[in-house]
């Protein structure tokens, strides 16, 4: 297979894998209107409890302090619908319009933005933004469900695609959350499918192309209520799993430890209203960190139907409902990033290895060039020069090198290039023990792993990285940890012997192998 440029997605193009049908009893995706409530769709709360608000207008967000006063609104990139919100451990906050990830600083700067990638042209009027669309961070990860397909995808920080992962049923996803590890389990992606009233688990070191769920929850009908419609969803570091039931006007208390089994609901089920407390079609849900301070574990709902946000604590106590509109504000200006430096090719921001064939190969032209063209496929590829520079690519089975020709200029004809490593094998855990050290009177733990390249002429070897992840156990909010690698070997140290359960390892392009047991020696 040769590579190839990848098109412009729209809604009627689906240009990453293949969707799944829709089960029988599944009704067909809701349909995108412009009449309805004009509440806010999308939350998010910073640590000093100051939380953002915003609209299917986009343009701006509403600003409330903790107590609920407004603050300044503050304005984003675009006029797309803000779909998605989430603050970082530093404060600064992520926005996803379906188009674009941006992230703003602490002030409400632009710091920079991506395009999700394979570029995809997403208007407001396409996709229901009150049903549809997330963004969610994990280490050093941005999660991105696609409002406009049936996609979520992984990217770096940085902004260069790690994953794309095609649903289960075909509809788009509505919320995301980070589950850390515990209680023996990996860490994990939800995904909230209202279209399927389904809540699906993904291991998140094992979120990959064609990546399938560790499990997919059905969401309880409660009350004798209507089919469950999922939306938002929280989780935090001790299990609890928190899922918006826009249908039923809900929240939906989960054990994410225990087979995020329902221990509780707040609301009254198929009964919304607009009293304190009482909620209408909530799109979507923040949580502050369990932190131990006044905020820790409270809730924050973007409560679409009444128009409003809501905080409420861990208990039943709500702290304020604030009514708030779209402020209209000048939308941030977005600059592509210029195509200014030397005549060049760099693929994925010049990272070594990838574990998705699907790429970004960032080209500066010539000034004088008339445009590009791509080889490496059975047909060179011409296309156009674009403004921004990057263009989307799929890498063939065993051919990574990216060849660019000039067209056109005083260097028409010069082929440029780059090479990117692909390797979607996971590597394998050799060996694990642990045995204790009674002159340091601590235990050690020995790690042997090995990475493989797959059959010949499809995927390399990137060799084990330098983080090898421990399964702490023994603890309810139990947590992954990394022990120091050597040449392949991993040694670690603990005094804590209940801490070294199991173990898996990372390779360099970030595949993950599977959980192996400790063996005690």
């Amino acid at each position: 297979m040769a590579g190839a440029l990848v098109a412009t997605s729209t809604v009627a193009s689906m240009t990453v894998g293949g969707l799944v049908p829709a089960a029988a009893d599944d009704p067909p995706p809701a349909a995108a209107t412009s009449s309805g409530p004009a509440g806010p769709i999308a939350v998010a709360v910073n640590s000093r409890g100051t939380s953002y608000a915003g609209f299917a207008q986009g343009r701006g967000l509403v600003r409330l302090g903790a107590d609920g006063k407004a603050r300044r609104p503050l304005a984003v990139p675009g006029e797309n619908p803000v779909n998605g919100l989430a603050v970082d451990a530093r404060d600064q906050l992520w926005v996803d319009d379906g188009e674009r990830v941006s992230l703003l600083d602490r002030r409400g700067r632009l710091v920079r933005t991506f395009a999700h990638r394979p570029v995809l042209a997403c208007p407001a009027e396409e996709g229901d933004a009150r049903r549809y669309g997330d963004l969610a961070l994990g280490p050093g990860a941005v999660y991105v469900a696609d409002r406009c397909r049936a996609t979520v995808s992984e990217y770096s920080r940085s902004g260069v695609l790690r994953a794309t992962v095609v649903l289960p049923g075909g509809t788009p996803a509505s919320g995301l959350a980070f589950l850390r590890a515990g209680q023996g389990r990996p860490d994990r992606l939800l995904v909230t499918v209202p279209d399927r009233a389904r809540l699906l688990v993904f291991d998140a070191s094992r979120f990959g192309d064609g990546a399938r769920p560790l499990q997919v929850r059905k969401v309880r009908r409660v009350g004798g209520g209507e089919r469950p419609q999922p939306t938002g969803v929280v989780a935090d570091r001790f299990g609890q799993v928190v899922v918006a039931d826009a249908a039923n006007q809900v929240l939906l208390f989960l054990d994410g430890d225990n087979d995020f089994s329902l221990y509780r609901v707040r609301g009254v089920p198929g009964r919304g209203g607009s009293g304190v407390g009482r909620l209408r079609s909530p799109a979507a849900l923040a949580q502050s960190g369990q932190d131990g301070s006044g905020m820790a574990g409270n809730l924050w709902v973007a409560d679409t139907g009444n128009r409003r946000v809501q905080r409420f604590d861990v208990g039943s106590y709500t702290w304020f409902a604030r009514t708030v509109r779209a402020p209209d504000v000048e939308p941030l200006a977005v600059t592509p990033q210029p195509c200014a430096g030397a005549v060049s090719v760099r693929v994925n921001a010049g990272e070594a290895w990838t574990r998705t064939p699907q790429v970004t190969v960032r080209v500066v032209a010539p000034a004088d060039a008339t445009g590009l063209t791509f080889l490496g496929s059975a047909t060179p590829e011409p296309v156009a020069l674009r403004e921004d520079c990057d263009y989307d690519w799929l890498l063939a089975a065993g051919n990574t090198d990216v060849q660019v020709r000039i067209d056109g200029g005083a260097r028409d004809g010069e082929v440029l290039s780059d090479r990117i490593g692909l390797d979607t094998q996971p590597p394998r855990v050799r060996s694990a023990s642990v045995r204790w050290v009674r002159r340091d009177q601590r235990w050690e733990l020995k790690v042997r792993a090995v990475d493989r390249a797959g059959p010949e002429g499809t995927t390399g070897a990137s060799g084990i990285s330098g983080a090898h992840t421990v399964l702490h156990s023994g603890r309810r909010n139990g947590s992954a940890g990394t022990v120091r690698v050597v040449d392949g070997r991993a040694v670690g140290h603990t005094r804590d012997g209940r801490s070294l359960a199991w173990v898996r390892v990372l390779d360099r392009a970030g595949n993950a192998s599977d959980w192996v047991r400790v063996e005690r020696r």
